[in-house]
């Protein structure tokens, strides 16, 4: 099968000049101590991942630990601070606006958990 998604060394970092997070994450530095020297709060770190056609993936983990975040960067809600989201090949952190509601509309989606469902209807309606 093909690979649908493919995601590779991706990082986000919040705050202001995220940048200047990496010199501290490549020396190994925990979460809190690079919030308590930088006032950077680490949200992703080096994630990699391929999901081929038809694959169903699950992100599970603790409270915190950045499920949400990933997700935005999927599909660019957020914009990742360093690695590539790849969808059908095509990096979408380097594509337009126009390309990437396009993309959105056609490759892929995400429900909000417990936001904005209608009981009455299926995924399917």
């Amino acid at each position: 099968m093909a690979i649908k998604l493919e995601v590779k060394n991706l990082y986000k970092v919040f705050g202001e000049h995220p940048q200047r997070a990496f010199k501290y994450i490549e020396k190994g530095i925990s979460k809190s101590e690079l919030l308590e020297k930088t006032g950077l709060s680490l949200g992703v770190k080096d994630a990699s991942l391929a999901i081929e056609e038809g694959e169903i993936f699950v992100i599970m983990g603790l409270s915190g630990s950045g499920k949400s975040t990933m997700v935005r960067l999927l599909n660019r809600l957020i914009e990742p601070t360093r690695g590539q989201v790849l969808i059908d090949g095509i990096d979408i952190a380097k594509i337009s606006e126009s390309e990437l509601r396009e993309v959105r509309k056609k490759k892929i989606a995400m429900v909000f958990q417990s936001f904005a469902l209608m009981p009455h209807m299926t995924v399917f309606k």
